[in-house]
């Protein structure tokens, strides 16, 4: 999800009244609540500095981490990605070409 790195700062930073545009900035799959095997999702994600993703995987585990910030982050992260739908992934989308040959009998 580069396109999110390059417009979005650290959601948990942003929170807390930080503008952290200009630090290194990952792009953190959220795993819970997990619901069987664990599927990494790009919709189920959100913009972390170093900092935050490392408190988030060694310092606090992701739920404790979320609800010391008092925020579900899978809002968010669909809210990014409905962001990035529209102005990104629509727009490269291959337009599908009419592939029938007109030279084949129709089947009555």
């Amino acid at each position: 999800m580069l396109y999110c790195l390059d417009n979005f700062p650290c959601y948990p930073c942003q929170l807390m009244g930080y503008n952290n545009m200009s630090e290194t900035r990952q792009f953190h799959h959220i795993q819970y609540p997990r619901y069987g095997a664990m599927l990494r999702d790009d919709s189920r994600g959100v913009v972390v500095c170093y900092n935050c993703h490392v408190k988030i995987h060694t310092k606090y585990g992701e739920r404790k981490f979320w609800e010391m910030m008092e925020v579900d982050p899978n809002i968010y992260a669909g809210q990014i990605y409905k962001h990035y739908k529209e102005n990104i992934y629509e727009k490269k989308k291959p337009k599908r070409k009419h592939t029938r040959s007109s030279n084949r009998k129709k089947n009555d």
